[in-house]
């Protein structure tokens, strides 16, 4: 019976969020609303709607740490995600992500009653669409590609506590991985997961390099401890 229980909760989520998310998707470039249903792929893993919901809004104030440090000011990432769906505009209307930020900021004024009604479901829906405009300013402000997998991989880095980083530290080590040559951010998350097509052995150095820079004399120890930790 617990089982069917769980099965049920993980299945609300998809069956919740997904029309919400397609709703949206026309105002979001095709990049994010990749992300956004890749996280919902993601939700499939865990154990119940709570535990998502957590690794969600962990990841989620990783991010805005980072957007703050890029001199970036938006609103908390469900209540982006619910005035992207009450906006007029999308993003392609803009000359920027930033820009878009700004604007639903600055204009959007939150239908809060409706947003203070909203079930977890639907939060954690407009949570996953805010978080996919936040990656796609990230990824537009840096130069490199930010998915939902390795949203999840920060996310679960941070809870574990194998690498206690500011967020000016994360801006920091995303530039150092890119002027090392690693760009799409995914490779990352094929070296730690131990499983993808891209070439891992290069990436763990390259990985492995940098964090050395971070922290002198316990990069390896760190790299070691992460990948035990996110592989279980």
């Amino acid at each position: 019976m617990e089982i069917i229980h769980i099965l049920k909760t993980i299945d609300m989520v998809i069956s919740d969020a997904k029309p919400i998310i397609n709703l949206v998707a026309p105002k979001l470039q095709e990049s994010m609303k990749c992300f956004a249903e890749r996280m919902l792929e993601l939700s499939e893993k865990y154990p119940s709607i709570a535990e998502f919901a957590q690794m969600i809004d962990k990841a989620a104030d990783i991010m805005g740490d980072v957007l703050y440090v890029l001199g970036i000011n938006a609103d908390p990432t469900d209540v982006m995600g619910a005035k992207i769906a009450q906006a007029d505009k999308g993003i392609d209307e803009f000359d920027s992500i930033e820009a878009y930020i700004d604007y639903l900021r600055d204009e959007i004024e939150l239908d809060k009653e409706k947003f203070d009604a909203l079930s977890m479901e639907e939060r954690v829906a407009y949570s996953i669409i805010g978080m996919a405009v936040e990656a796609g300013t990230i990824g537009e402000k840096l130069g490199v590609e930010i998915s939902a997998d390795v949203v999840e991989i920060v996310a679960k880095i941070a809870e574990i506590g194998k690498l206690v980083v500011e967020a000016n530290e994360v801006v920091t080590l995303i530039s150092n991985l890119k002027d090392e040559g690693i760009s799409n951010l995914n490779d990352i998350c094929d070296c730690i997961n131990g499983a993808g097509n891209s070439d891992r052995l290069k990436t763990g150095e390259v990985f492995l390099k940098v964090l050395d820079v971070m922290r002198p004399n316990e990069g390896k120890n760190i790299f070691n401890e992460i990948i035990e930790e996110v592989r279980e």
